[in-house]
């Protein structure tokens, strides 16, 4: 018989990763809406901010949240790189192009972090993270809290970026009309080069946080690309706030699956409302219908 501080336990740190979840597809997300390109690499840009919070870590002591900023800025920049020599060259040619480089651009990624750093599995982890917080018998950790509310406050961000600042109204204004913005005298091209890099930003923001409460190693992109897709889809295009509450739903009910069942059908779960809302409601929960 499970019982009732066990199921509340379970709905609480499903909505704490819940939040996690967000800021870890928040960069697909924002790429997508604006520019259309389903960025395969995401993944291995967000594993380079865990491998960058790791190494400053080990090497220098520097605790990982210092270093949220720098490895958002490497990874951003890794970003633009690949945005500038790779992505511009095929951007106005067929859309599946683009999603077969980005692929090969996280291939080679996870393959240079292969090389450099081998595949064994490394975890961010410093003392503050195991205190923990008791409220009426729910415990949490202070670890969950933290990464929760940078997640929460960067998607918060974000989404006041696009509404209340003249770069982010170019970026919107470009997501709905790209001819209509080009006409208005908005350069797209620099737009696109901004929202791909800020993408990779993200993405280096949502590493340390990985690493922090589980791992990175260089075959975890791939599986932090499928969820960010997965997320992006229940949340629906362009609903930048969506991606909390879809994320939310989507660790509770990962949390649930596990505590009544098994944790070996948690991830059969995210698949399995990913095609139920495909067929129900193909815009996402919170977009907009077609």
């Amino acid at each position: 018989m499970i019982s009732n501080a066990t199921i509340i336990q379970s709905v609480l740190s499903g909505l704490l990763e819940g939040g996690n979840y967000a800021l870890y597809s928040l960069g697909l997300a924002f790429v997508f809406g604006i520019m259309q390109i389903i960025n395969m690499a995401h993944g291995e840009f967000l594993v380079l901010g865990g491998y960058v919070a790791y190494w400053l870590l080990v090497k220098l002591g520097i605790d990982p949240l210092p270093a949220l900023p720098i490895a958002a800025l490497l990874a951003g920049g890794v970003s633009f790189l690949s945005y500038r020599v790779f992505i511009e060259r095929i951007r106005t040619t067929v859309e599946l192009n683009t999603l077969i480089l980005t692929f090969g651009i996280g291939i080679f990624l996870s393959n240079v972090y292969l090389q450099l750093w081998s595949a064994d599995l490394r975890s961010i982890s410093v003392d503050w993270m195991s205190n923990t917080v008791k409220i009426s018998g729910i415990y949490i950790s202070l670890g969950e809290m933290i990464t929760f509310f940078i997640s929460f406050a960067a998607v918060v961000l974000l989404h006041f970026f696009l509404r209340r600042t003249k770069a982010g109204k170019a970026i919107r204004i470009t997501a709905i009309d790209r001819d209509a913005a080009a006409l208005s005298g908005i350069n797209v091209e620099r737009v696109d080069l901004m929202a791909y890099s800020i993408g990779g930003m993200l993405a280096g923001l949502a590493g340390p946080l990985l690493g922090m409460l589980s791992f990175v190693s260089p075959g975890t992109g791939i599986g932090i690309t499928v969820k960010a897709f997965i997320l992006t889809v229940l949340a629906g295009v362009g609903s930048i706030p969506g991606l909390i509450a879809a994320g939310m739903i989507l660790g509770v009910g990962e949390a649930l699956t596990v505590t009544f069942l098994s944790s070996s059908l948690r991830e059969l779960f995210g698949f399995t409302l990913f095609l139920m809302i495909l067929l129900v409601r193909p815009s996402g929960l919170f977009g907009k219908r077609g």
